[in-house]
């Protein structure tokens, strides 16, 4: 059974919302942490709720103070480890396709160094 964390990610249409997917999928494709589905969580179904209530740590990463993903973690009685608002970052919410790689760049750059300090990174993976 895997040790690694599990992210989950914002699921909107803003460009802070593809941010914060893309660096859980980046977390994910690195080997850092196991994404999975937060709408599978909150909806109950039986696997992916397993796999939040398995014990590993929990990544959450939103968008924007709106907060959806941490709030359907929340209310499935999933503790999060660690969690990041994009918009905490000074990265301004736009429409969607408005996006940056700089900003992008600056949330991963980010993102991934708190992991670190916490043990989660290439390391462990």
């Amino acid at each position: 059974m895997t040790k690694k964390p599990v992210v989950y990610s914002c699921s909107g249409c803003s460009n802070v919302a593809r941010v914060a997917h893309d660096i859980a999928l980046n977390l994910d494709s690195d080997g850092i942490a196991e994404m999975s589905c937060v709408s599978g969580v909150i909806g109950n179904i039986p696997p992916i709720k397993a796999i939040a209530m398995s014990g590993r740590k929990i990544i959450a990463i939103d968008g924007c103070s709106l907060a959806c993903t941490k709030t359907c973690l929340d209310a499935s009685d999933v503790e999060t480890s660690e969690y990041f608002v994009i918009t905490d970052l000074g990265i301004e919410k736009r429409d969607k396709w408005q996006d940056s790689l700089t900003e992008n760049s600056k949330a991963m750059v980010h993102i991934y160094g708190e992991l670190s300090k916490k043990g989660i990174n290439f390391n462990n993976a």
